[in-house]
């Protein structure tokens, strides 16, 4: 354990003191142990509390018991040139962080509950059109096995609406192609099914084929390199921005947008929230929600272009002036 607590602070090139380095890493096992947060959760609140450490030391304090609430709002206050999503996540971490530190009665209250979240605009999601993502999915023009891999990916991220850390972790044993569903690791270790279109079926079918090519294949992931590993998510956001470019599309492409577009695409069609709440493994329902404001902003913008009385003058659209 001295040998963790020494390469806390390592990136920054600064370093915790040895009794706040101690009580983080108990920290760190108890988001995993006792609360089984995901390993994302853990390294993103460790890092946040691990500022908060390096904050307070360097303001005088040796101890997390050093703390108090103005510590918690200094800190804060201190960051709040960063994102409004990031400054709630922090809040969250030491908030997080103080219950622990309130449970093993070393905080006598939780000091982080007097800093206000700050207040959040959801961003409306970029999203593809059908036309751009076919092109996506045909820009790889050969039948390699890079390429038949990386057009099954992104039929898959676009057909079921999967998240680019779910299609790198998917077992080649969670797909049904017969059924025609996937079984899917999402965030918290939370596990659903999710159903496949036929396009989807069809591109898997074509890469399994090439798959089986490939001797000394013991990889479980579905999607593997050439070197029999796991596809990582840089590698496909990677391969996704060449497509892109390759195609010649505008717009910011991200595997992200893929899942935005699936959703999106969903709704407009007719497809029931809680059904797309369901297939995206969203906890919250207001979390799919934000769908819905594209919707609104389609139908107005269908209304303002193609309303007759929308495209008049305003003035002679009121009359121009008499009764």
């Amino acid at each position: 354990m001295k040998k963790d607590v020494d390469n806390l602070g390592e990136k920054s090139g600064e370093k915790l003191p040895p009794e706040m380095g101690e009580r983080l890493l108990e920290f760190k096992a108890y988001l995993q142990l006792e609360l089984g947060r995901s390993k994302n959760t853990v390294l993103s609140y460790v890092a946040d509390v691990e500022a908060f450490g390096k904050f307070m030391a360097q303001n005088g304090a040796s101890s997390f018991c050093d703390a108090d609430s103005d510590s918690v709002v200094n800190w804060i206050c201190a960051s709040k040139s960063t994102a409004a999503s990031s400054q709630a996540r922090r809040i969250s971490s030491v908030k997080c962080f103080g219950i622990y530190m309130c449970d093993l009665g070393l905080w006598e209250k939780n000091y982080a509950d007097n800093a206000a979240r700050p207040k959040m605009r959801r961003k409306v999601p970029q999203v593809l059109s059908p036309t751009e993502i076919g092109a996506l999915i045909t820009a790889s023009g050969d039948d390699s096995f890079e390429a038949v891999r990386d057009a099954a990916m992104m039929e898959l991220m676009y057909g079921s609406g999967l998240r680019v850390s779910e299609i790198c972790s998917l077992k080649a044993s969670d797909v049904d192609l017969n059924e025609g569903l996937l079984r899917v690791r999402g965030k918290g270790s939370k596990t659903r099914i999710v159903p496949m279109g036929e396009m989807s079926i069809r591109a898997i079918e074509k890469y399994i084929a090439n798959l089986r090519l490939i001797k000394n294949n013991k990889a479980p992931e579905l999607f593997i390199s050439k070197r029999l590993k796991k596809i990582s998510r840089k590698t496909f956001w990677y391969n996704l921005k060449k497509y892109a470019a390759k195609v010649g599309l505008q717009k910011p492409v991200k595997p992200h947008g893929l899942r935005h577009s699936f959703a999106t695409h969903l709704l407009q069609n007719g497809a029931n929230l809680m059904s797309i709440r369901e297939m995206l493994g969203h906890a919250d329902l207001s979390t799919t929600q934000i769908y819905t404001q594209l919707l609104t902003e389609d139908v107005k913008r269908q209304h303002d272009t193609k309303h007759p009385r929308s495209k008049m003058p305003f003035g002679h659209a009121h009359g121009a002036g008499s009764i």
